[in-house]
């Protein structure tokens, strides 16, 4: 397999039929023979991802007041 890119503990890889997302533990998170399919994975994950540490920052400054 071929490393394509990285984002964020999220690596997408050529295979001979079709794309991997794994994760820095060498799970595979998502299969697809599409390229965007994978992509939006990822952007998906890194979007929810980035909510809950919004909203886990918010309930943190809540708690101080």
């Amino acid at each position: 397999m071929k490393m394509i890119s990285m984002s964020d503990g999220l690596f997408l890889y050529k295979s001979s039929d079709g794309y991997v997302v794994m994760d820095e533990n060498d799970n595979i998170l998502k299969l697809s023979k599409a390229y965007q399919t994978c992509i939006r994975y990822i952007l998906k994950t890194l979007h929810s991802r980035r909510v809950a540490e919004r909203e886990a920052i918010e309930e943190i400054d809540k708690s101080k007041v």
